[in-house]
């Protein structure tokens, strides 16, 4: 559900860091017009080309240089979805706030820092154009890159649910994004190709100085700055993916609320700290195996566990609950003909509840 995203995660509300009051320092001719206006490759500059020293480097010393002009080139695609998309007042007009947040994330801030970024790679691609290193730039950018991806990925999938939902309930919203497509600046790539460029373009830099480590000679200056390059991109991930998997989780809880009623004392079930552990259908014995059997439904969380009896329209009615802390679940000794299998006990300090789990739960 879009109308609870504003509060899942706190990554959005993450400070960007300050910046000098231009976005980018003036570049050098050669650079900004070879590299930021073209799609030149490394080897393709005309300072490379014609270098002796060109025949000198390996294959993959060649290929590692060619995160300056794939960043250039990923500046340049920036520039098109926040000049032309975002800042299209056609779009401007049929979007909400909301639906523009979520549809756009934090897609110029990104560009401020790749940026940023850019320019200092630039500088020091001209202090040597053959021979330069970057772990080091990588690594001093980590806190900067943190800032604007980390929101940008965990807000992915309410990104793509709000791209389908104006696509496919806007007219108006649809036909202004092909006709704003169809100009030769988007270079027939569609608006989603461009909303997609941040996801790809961290892990293509977490790949580059993955095989930077394993190139570098160990214990050198620049397998130090590779590693801890390494780490800090590794580290952003990790967090990028924790954040997506608690507000994924949140979310759950949200939409599992408003399907629940309590017949029991009332749980509040949405917590930034519970998740859903696992879920499913079970059948409630007597410990005499005399009655007939119960089926209920389980929701086990990280700290409690719900007994419900489902209803119509995946609605749940809950008849108790319980701290998980209180719990102890133990094989069941018993051993009947129809029964035998996938059978337990699960005491609570008041009860001794005797279950059956489904064949494959």
């Amino acid at each position: 559900s879009l109308s609870h995203t504003g509060s899942v995660t706190s990554a959005k509300n993450l400070p960007l860091p300050e910046l000098p009051n231009t976005e980018r320092r003036p570049s050098s001719p050669r650079l900004s017009i070879s590299l930021s206006q073209s799609s030149l490759l490394w080897r393709e500059l005309e300072d490379v080309r014609y270098s002796p020293d060109l025949e000198l480097l390996t294959e993959d010393q060649r290929r590692l240089q060619e995160v300056v002009t794939s960043e250039a080139s990923y500046c340049r695609s920036l520039d098109i979805v926040v000049d032309h998309f975002v800042k299209s007042k056609q779009l401007g007009q049929l979007l909400t706030t909301q639906d523009k947040n979520w549809l756009f994330s934090r897609l110029a801030d990104v560009r401020t820092i790749s940026r940023r970024f850019l320019s200092m790679l630039e500088q020091r691609m001209e202090s040597d154009i053959m021979r330069f290193t970057v772990c080091d730039i990588i690594a001093e950018h980590c806190p900067r890159f943190r800032c604007v991806y980390v929101p940008y990925l965990t807000n992915q999938s309410y990104q793509d649910a709000t791209y389908q939902k104006l696509m496919n309930g806007n007219p108006g919203f649809k036909q202004v994004v092909e006709t704003l497509e169809k100009s030769q600046v988007c270079e027939r790539l569609p608006l989603r190709s461009f909303l997609v460029l941040p996801f790809q373009r961290i892990t293509r830099i977490k790949l580059l100085v993955q095989n930077i480590v394993k190139r570098t000679t160990p214990g050198t200056e620049e397998a130090t700055h590779a590693i801890r390059a390494l780490k800090l991109l590794e580290k952003m991930i990790r967090e990028s993916n924790e954040s997506i998997s608690q507000m994924k989780n949140l979310e759950s809880l949200v939409a599992l609320n408003s399907k629940v009623n309590f017949e029991c004392k009332t749980l509040p079930l949405v917590s930034q700290s519970r998740r859903l552990v696992r879920e499913g259908a079970i059948t409630k014995l007597s410990n005499s195996l005399k009655e007939p059997e119960k089926s209920i439904y389980l929701h086990l969380f990280n700290d409690y566990l719900l007994f419900s009896v489902p209803k119509e329209g995946g609605r749940f009615t809950v008849i108790n609950h319980y701290p998980v802390t209180e719990l102890c679940a133990e094989d069941c000794p018993v051993k009947l003909d129809t029964l035998q299998k996938n059978l337990f006990r699960l005491r609570t300090k008041q009860n001794l509840l005797l279950l059956r789990m489904a064949a494959n739960p």
